[in-house]
């Protein structure tokens, strides 16, 4: 279908807008990062608020950053090359940087177009680069954090939905009025919108193949590099809408999708699903409760995602299907970024919060994801006992060491000691992957009474692990 290109709005000079905090060591006035380049207009932003590290609330692992703006809108986040994470305000019109070590800085984006506007979405170049649509999508900007300075497109109808930075350009989906993409080259070329591009109206994202892929209602598209063509791959029958689209691990891309929720029901029936390399489309199921969004692939080799279903958490899959969704206590993930420090880190819109948490805490399901997961569990390591069990003096407990093999999950389970068929010590055991521990178990009648004939007694100490897997090793118990 041939379609005319977008009609853009006339460009204004745009004013250079003065900081508003002052002594903060930032350059007077910088020329705008290409100002005027392809016919954008420069553009500044103003420091809104910069903050000290603050104490982070903590439960377990768990560091929370409340962003200083109230009801900000919290939304995208994503992690730069220097490490430092950008995210969105959308109900501000702000962007906000928090370094790894917790310092949040918000920066007002210039006036919109009408009240009613937003920040919409954003994405980092190799350069450092913010770029970011907002004023409700009319508006796409490139913005260097150095000199708060940077280069405005100012679209009339469609306006843009998502933007992510791909070969050689930043590319943004299009909808209203009509659907597309538009490719902004980072070397400062025109923007530009080819009249046979695809009808991209959502998700976007870059694939494991170099080239961008975007949403078009059920089918995902693979954009060809120059933005004029596509290839179509429809998805599976109740597989619908991708509302996130990623690199992955394998393949081609990778996807999130869910049903969509209304005012009385959540978001629900999700799946994360991927393009394979020679073009089959694969799903996986996350569960009726669950709603995967925000996929990012991590270093670890997991698709990492937000469930915003009624299972609210963050996930995880690898290719193998092996992972879990996890809730952060009572939390409520909006996007999530990996970053530069291994954790994940997480806007919670709810909560006005930036959240901070350990992938070690993010191995096990703990909330209820509904009927017809496919996720399979991760394996526990190994775990052994010592041969030697040593009963204290009032002979009521004893204490075996166990030890917990190399992996991702602790060790954890319940242990039984028997002489021939006699119970005579029973307890549990938590031990840490890649090391040992001292377990206490409590001995039982049978127990005491064979520790008061003997001072050694032959047992075999049977391991239980939480998986129902289950490992027998003989040893010894004494007084």
């Amino acid at each position: 279908m041939t379609r005319s290109a977008p009609i853009r709005r006339k460009a204004v000079a745009a004013g250079v807008l003065a900081l508003v905090c002052a002594g903060l060591g930032l350059p007077p006035a910088a020329a705008a990062d290409g100002g005027g380049d392809g016919g954008g207009e420069p553009t500044r932003l103003t420091v809104a608020q910069r903050t000290a590290p603050r104490p982070a609330a903590r439960s377990g692992a768990v560091q929370v950053f409340p962003v200083p703006t109230s009801a900000a809108g919290l939304g995208r986040i994503t992690t730069a090359p220097n490490g430092d994470m950008w995210f969105t305000e959308r109900d501000k019109n702000r962007i906000g940087r928090i370094t790894p070590g917790g310092v949040i800085t918000e920066y007002n984006l210039p006036p919109q177009s009408s009240s009613d506007s937003w920040v919409i979405d954003l994405d980092i170049d190799s350069a450092g680069r913010v770029w970011v649509i907002w004023d409700q999508g009319w508006k796409i900007s490139r913005l260097s954090p150095a000199t708060l300075s940077g280069t405005t497109w100012t679209y009339d109808y469609p306006y843009g939905r998502q933007i992510r930075v791909g070969p050689g350009a930043a590319w943004a989906s299009m909808s209203f009025d009509q659907d597309g993409i538009v490719r902004i080259p980072l070397t400062g070329e025109a923007d530009s919108w080819d009249a046979n591009a695809p009808e991209c109206d959502g998700a976007l994202g870059r694939g494991r193949d170099g080239l961008m892929w975007c949403q078009d209602s059920d089918n995902l598209i693979q954009v060809n590099a120059a933005g004029n063509g596509g290839v179509a791959y429809p998805l599976p029958p109740g597989v619908s809408y991708p509302y996130s689209v990623a690199t992955g691990p394998t393949g081609k891309v990778w996807f999130g999708r869910s049903s969509s929720g209304t005012w009385f029901t959540s978001p629900g029936d999700g799946d994360v699903g991927w393009v394979a390399d020679n073009g089959q489309v694969g799903t996986i199921r996350t569960g009726d409760r669950t709603a995967p969004r925000s996929l990012v692939t991590g270093a670890d080799g997991n698709v990492w995602f937000t469930s915003v279903g009624a299972a609210k958490g963050i996930g995880h899959v690898n290719p193998a299907g092996v992972g879990a969704i996890v809730q952060v206590g009572n939390y409520a993930p909006t996007s999530l970024t990996y970053g530069a420090d291994g954790a994940i880190w997480f806007t919670d819109e709810t909560n006005n919060s930036i959240v901070r948490v350990p992938r070690e805490s993010l191995w096990v399901t703990n909330v209820n994801v509904g009927a017809n997961s496919q996720l399979i569990p991760h394996a526990q390591p190994p775990v052994t006992a010592k041969k030697k069990i040593k009963a204290d003096k009032k002979r009521k407990k004893a204490t075996l060491t166990v030890s917990c093999g190399d992996g991702l999950l602790a060790c954890s389970g319940s242990v039984v000691v028997k002489a021939g068929k006699k119970k005579v010590a029973a307890g549990g055991y938590a031990v840490p992957a890649g090391s040992s521990g001292k377990v206490s178990v409590k001995l039982t009648k049978a127990g005491r009474k064979v520790l008061a004939r003997s001072r050694a007694v032959k047992v075999k100490v049977v391991l239980t692990a939480a998986t129902g897997a289950q490992s027998t090793k003989k040893a010894k118990l004494t007084r």
